[in-house]
């Protein structure tokens, strides 16, 4: 590999870091918190594991990143009126996909799925809307291989909560 391969290499990763900006970490927010008010009601477990998994995807997609439980906490606040009319607008499809095309290149889908599906068995009540949510998640981003059945993720979110 010679240095101009290596210069390439590094002005890659920082021009994909740069693309990882708010409007980004918005769509997790949002994806992640529609499964906090996907049952329509917001419990503790939930928005409780809510916190602790969006400070776990900030340390693996941008360890940089500073965020604190009451960032999010706040984050959800503001915008819990607009989670909850999405999940019970007829349109939610729409939202997702604007969700999903905003993060079609991030390389921690798994992480943020597993993130999801704590979030929605935090309560011990895995919701129909939660499911229909993680389904498409998983459909949408085409992620396919044996980490991702759903069984599977649900199994390994109780496993790391557990722990």
């Amino acid at each position: 590999m010679t240095s101009s391969d290596v210069s390439d290499s590094k002005k890659r990763i920082v021009a994909s870091e740069r693309r990882f900006g708010a409007s980004n970490w918005k769509q997790i927010f949002k994806l992640v918190g529609l499964i906090v008010v996907a049952n329509g009601k917001v419990v503790k477990e939930e928005l409780d594991t809510y916190q602790d998994v969006m400070i776990e995807l900030a340390a693996v997609i941008d360890p940089k990143v500073v965020m604190t439980r009451k960032m999010v906490f706040d984050w959800f606040v503001h915008n819990k009126a607009d989670l909850v009319a999405v999940i019970e607008s007829l349109a939610y499809e729409e939202t997702l996909i604007d969700i999903f095309s905003h993060m079609r290149h991030l390389p921690q889908k798994l992480d943020v799925l597993t993130a999801m599906v704590k979030v929605a068995i935090a309560d011990g009540d895995y919701g129909a809307k939660e499911e229909l949510f993680i389904k498409k998640t998983i459909l949408f981003w085409n992620v396919r291989g044996n980490d991702v059945h759903e069984e599977v993720l649900i199994r390994q979110a109780k496993t790391s909560m557990m722990s």
